[in-house]
This record gives structure tokens, sequence and C-alpha cells, in this order.
């Protein structure tokens, strides 16, 4: 079975056999609602059991996506939500206010238990230094040039911690991106 999935319905797609063309024909055994696609009676009288269990596979894996899907666009999206949230806090107050840090506290437990059960403990995130900041640290070269990682930095070469007006950076002879 073949599922195309449309604009608001989900077809569900056999392949039969066309003796008089030699080849496969494919139809459309049925139609499943996008928002809601539950199995409904017309689809059931026309697959057999193999394809209906064929059609619950398919929807419990697009459920199982979607679910991953809204999960990662939560996590991308914590930390944003979470600084807007401080700045709420820092100019509301009140009932309102007071039920929103309630419900986040009550959720800030279950997350941090759950980033610890995933191996990024408090201690580990701390710790763990992205490689640019590494390698800027252990060359000798650029703490002499008085270089300084900068976590946004496009590059993963460190970027000098002192600039000049107009743009020119201090120290840039003795760089080598300037060599």
């Amino acid at each position: 079975m073949q599922f195309r999935e449309r604009r608001r319905v989900i077809q569900v797609i056999r392949t039969v056999y066309d003796p008089t063309l030699k080849r496969g024909r494919s139809e459309v055994v049925g139609t499943l609602d996008k928002d809601d696609p539950a199995v409904g009676e017309a689809l059931r009288a026309a697959c057999t059991a193999e394809e209906l269990e064929e059609v619950g596979a398919y929807l419990r894996t697009r459920l199982n996506a979607q679910r991953g899907a809204t999960a990662r666009a939560g996590a991308e999206t914590l930390p944003e939500q979470m600084r807007a949230a401080a700045e709420y806090f820092r100019t509301h107050q009140g009932e309102e206010a007071l039920a929103f840090a309630a419900e986040i506290r009550a959720a800030w437990e279950p997350l941090k238990e759950a980033m610890r059960d995933a191996g990024f403990s408090k201690s580990k995130v701390k710790q763990g230094k992205p490689k640019a900041r590494k390698a800027a640290e252990e060359d000798p070269a650029s703490k002499k040039a008085g270089l300084v990682y900068k976590p946004g930095a496009v590059t993963a070469e460190p970027t000098p911690r002192k600039a000049v007006k107009g743009l020119k950076l201090a120290k840039a002879a003795k760089t080598p991106a300037a060599s």
C-alpha cells in the first residue's frame, strides 16, 4: 500500500496488476482526514485485514514522527521562551504571574531530571567547551596575542579581545589569520 498526503487528506492507494496493460495500476482505496486520521467504515470495507494493519502501522509511525517534531521544536525554542518569560516576570506581578510561576516551577524539575537522565547534567554542560574555545585556551600564541573565545563567532578561530577604532584589529600582525 502507498499513502499520499494531500492538502487535507491522506489517500490510501493499492497497486493492482492489470493484465490488459501487463503492469501494475494504482487505485485509491479510500481517504483519511489529515487532522483526525481515523479509519472509517468505507475504508474498512474496502481493505483486507492485512491492509488495515498496514494502514494502522502507517498512522502510528506518522503520529510518532509528529510528536518527535513537536518535542524538537519545543526544545529548540525553549531558551528564547525562557528569556521572554524572565522579562515578563521582571515587569509583571500579581495573580496571573503567580499562576504562571507555579506552573513553570512544576515543569522545571521534570525537565532537569530528563536532561540528567539523557546525560546532560549541570556539571557536564558547564564543563563542555566548544572546540574553538579549547583550541584558543590551549594555544600559548593566542594567549600572548590577547585573543579570547567569543561564543557567537562564526569561525572556529579565536577573535581578538580588543579592537581599534575604524574596525582595525589590535595586534593583527601577530594573528595567524592576518598572514
